[in-house]
């Protein structure tokens, strides 16, 4: 027996919810106790991708759950979900990319060795910088919150128009009212924000590879310990995330793009949901791994959980034993 197209989907939005707010909860958690005196910039960064990730797959899957489930559409909520499933993303791409050319950075500096040490004042100008990135997305994604209007009856089927974008229902969509202002804006701006920052990456990626090559030829197969293991391992790590969220990115939009010649949407919405949160699902996961002082809060959760569930079984034993003594007696 085959389940309908709207079950299916909702079925793969709890799925995607249920793992990204497990994940992104407890990278937020770990992240937040790890800070101590000051906040050291891979952190801002990992708990800003952590939030970004939380914010927008709670929001979007929210509402594609509500639809699906038969409740109708209103433009409020396709203004909140087209905002926040673009922000979302937006944020995602561009603190994946700081990320990766912060650690980049970093393995350059193990591969070439600086004479002088670096300047701490730079901490305080990455801080700004993921502010105002925050700032920045925000303000490019506020149309949304003005465009965004139910089009159930407005416009066909056909939602090819909305590129990547289109996160939510086929009841959703952008309504602007100058075709100019539609191809400027939703379709070269909002693509170009997305896809100028992935090929900068796909570079920082392929730059971290030769280095990783030159480090590994140097070294001459030796086993290196300290900042600089943490350094490689992180980098490896940035590698994976920029093959994931590059993937599941382009497949979405080459998706999005070809909707208009496809003859049936049952469950292509379904794919579509996947592949807009796959990355905001997955990655914290690979995020958890970056950071020594993350991997070890997490070591210290987990043999506390054992041990409470350690102790938990000789505590019910023990009262067990009464009752079963008086049975004797």
């Amino acid at each position: 027996m085959e389940l309908p197209a709207n079950s299916v989907r909702i079925i793969a939005c709890c799925i995607l919810i249920f793992v990204s707010f497990f994940g992104n909860t407890i990278l937020i958690y770990c992240t937040w106790r790890c800070i101590k005196r000051r906040l050291p910039i891979s952190f801002a960064l990992i708990f800003s991708l952590a939030v970004a990730h939380l914010v927008k797959n709670l929001v979007v899957n929210t509402i594609n759950i509500l639809y699906s489930a038969g409740i109708r559409s209103t433009s409020l909520a396709c203004k909140i979900g087209i905002f926040a499933g673009s922000v979302g993303t937006t944020l995602e791409i561009w603190f994946t990319l700081y990320l990766a050319i912060l650690y980049c950075f970093k393995l350059s500096c193990v591969v070439h060795p600086l004479r002088a040490l670096p300047n701490r004042k730079w901490r305080r100008f990455h801080l700004m910088m993921v502010f105002a990135l925050w700032i920045t997305a925000v303000a490019l994604c506020c149309p949304y919150l003005v465009y965004g209007e139910n089009v159930e009856n407005e416009v066909p089927l056909n939602f090819s128009n909305f590129f990547h974008h289109n996160c939510l229902n086929v009841e959703c969509g952008i309504l602007f009212t100058d075709d100019t202002v539609k191809l400027s804006y939703e379709q070269i701006l909002m693509v170009l924000i997305d896809l100028l920052p992935l090929a900068i990456l796909l570079m920082v990626s392929f730059r971290i590879v030769l280095f990783l090559f030159e480090r590994q030829n140097s070294t001459y197969g030796n086993i290196w310990l300290g900042h600089n293991a943490e350094v490689i391992r992180a980098s490896k790590l940035i590698i994976l995330l920029m093959t994931l969220v590059t993937s599941l990115w382009i497949s979405h939009f080459i998706l999005v793009y070809f909707l208009k010649y496809m003859t049936s949407l049952s469950f292509s919405t379904t794919v579509l949901a996947v592949l807009f949160s796959g990355y905001s699902s997955l990655s914290p996961y690979l995020l958890m791994l970056i950071n020594y002082k993350i991997r070890i809060r997490l070591r210290s959760m987990s043999s506390f959980c054992c041990t409470i569930t350690q102790k938990s079984k000789p505590l019910d034993s023990e009262k067990s034993l009464p009752n079963n003594s008086a049975v004797k007696n």
